[in-house]
């Protein structure tokens, strides 16, 4: 162990200022002590009573919230920066606080924390006025359950581990930071039973491709899930590449849980509906692998589709099956023109009707459904008829069907096009959209239905 400098001799920068020695520390120095002596004995490590054990029935793992967060361990909560994490852990944080189930999932009644170090106190209180309001709960009634702390700005966030060394002639292994402590001083004093931590790019000062790093940061937040019998949710986010989580492996090997939050897609990857929400169990030593659970955003919480009332969700069907078949329609038009072949609402060989539904790009669908994503395109102004492709060979043009491209600035905006076509202003950069927004459903919120999860395919 190195020493740490805090005597005569070193140079002014190394030395210490006198620090005051609480009772606490005291006695994690006196355990610590007892643990390098038993070390340094060569004792042999403790092991299970199987005879004890035997005596009584063995208990099933229990969740904070149920079949995502095991008490007592660390989960991994990632998915994309937009998919809305942040807001589905202070709606799940405030259900344990109210005593209420949230989505069909039973949440374990208790204390609960929401620690963020990316939103402020405006932006955490718009939330829980929303929160409430979708789960009945009057927020003062919160008051001494749910703790929600803002740590954004602050300079002090990451949980580190302290080297040891020699304090007034004694050796020390090391030892979690100053940020450590205030949190597991934050848990015990408020007796929380589910903690979201948000997120790991605040909390994790390390390489997080270091294994070594990744590993010994997770089993320091295991330690004191165990410790205190609550469940810690650790939110993050996934890489580049596609994967759940960034970084080492180690990420999804420490702990024992890990879920995913996205939007839902289509094959291809698009976002059909904007506010439609799909969550994942990616990994789950105590839970099934693999079950989806889908709902939707309304009114800044989430709420389950069954929540509404039939019309509605007949109504929400349609706009669905309508923002596909649009989609589909856009991909179909976007791989003839790539393949040089010009399509046209017109009967014929090139009858959009008749090119359309033969392609791999219409992923089944039949003429029928073209026809009416062509006039709901036509009418939004997402297409124009009879537009230049391309130059042919004898410099003459190639007319057809083609889609209108958006730009942002309002002044080179063209007009809509109308069913003889419009020619639009080459200043016009952005793509066309894939979907047709529709909004949130203007439907009071239900969160404890019974919960209908979906195996994965």
């Amino acid at each position: 162990m190195s020493s740490l400098p805090d005597g005569e001799g070193a140079p002014g920068w190394m030395q210490r200022p006198p620090k005051r020695v609480s009772q606490a520390d005291v006695a994690w120095r006196a355990k610590q002590a007892e643990r390098v002596q038993a070390a340094n004995d060569g004792l042999p490590m403790q092991t299970l009573d199987l005879a004890e054990l035997a005596k009584e029935p063995a208990e099933p793992k229990q969740f904070a919230i149920e079949r995502l967060a095991p008490v007592g361990e660390v989960t991994l909560f990632t998915g994309p920066g937009s998919a809305g994490k942040s807001l589905l852990a202070q709606q799940l944080a405030t259900a344990a606080a109210a005593g209420l189930s949230c989505l069909g999932l039973e949440i374990q009644r208790g204390p609960a924390i929401y620690l963020t170090c990316e939103d402020d106190a405006k932006q955490l209180h718009w939330r829980q006025e929303h929160i409430c309001e979708a789960l009945g709960v009057n927020m003062a009634d919160l008051a001494g359950t749910l703790h929600l702390i803002s740590r954004r700005g602050e300079i002090d966030n990451e949980i580190v581990i302290e080297p040891g060394g020699t304090i007034d002639g004694m050796s020390y292994p090391d030892r979690p930071g100053a940020a450590y402590n205030r949190l597991a001083a934050m848990i015990r004093v408020t007796g929380a039973r589910l903690v979201f931590l948000d997120n790991v790019a605040h909390l994790f000062p390390g390489n997080e491709n270091d294994r070594g790093e990744v590993t010994r940061f997770v089993n320091l937040l295991n330690r004191l899930a165990g410790e205190t019998g609550a469940a810690i949710v650790l939110i993050g986010h996934p890489n580049k590449s596609g994967d759940s989580y960034s970084g080492s492996t180690a990420w999804l090997n420490a702990v024992r849980s890990q879920i995913t939050l996205d939007n839902e897609r289509d094959g291809d990857g698009m976002v059909l509906d904007p506010d439609a929400r799909v969550l994942r169990i990616g990994k789950a030593n105590y839970a099934r692998l693999g079950d989806a659970l889908r709902f939707r955003w309304h009114r800044w919480a989430y709420i389950l589709e069954a929540d509404l009332p039939a019309d509605m969700r007949a109504e929400l069907d349609a706009t669905i099956r309508a923002t596909g078949e649009n989609t589909a329609y856009l991909r179909c038009l976007a791989a003839a023109t790539d393949r040089k072949k010009a399509v046209s609402e017109n009967p014929g060989t090139n009858y959009f009707g008749s090119v359309f539904p033969k392609m791999p790009e219409a992923k089944g669908l039949k003429r029928e459904a073209f026809e009416r994503a062509h006039e709901r395109l036509l009418a939004i102004g997402e297409i124009e008829l009879d537009a230049k492709l391309w130059q042919r060979e004898n410099r003459a043009w190639k007319f057809g069907i083609r889609a209108v491209e958006k730009c942002t600035d309002p002044l080179h905006r063209p007009p809509a096009p109308t069913r003889t076509g419009l020619s639009v202003n080459s200043a016009c950069t952005d793509p066309p959209s894939n979907y047709v927004t529709t909004g949130a459903a203007d439907w009071p919120a239900a969160p404890d239905d019974e919960l209908d999860w979906e195996p994965a395919e």
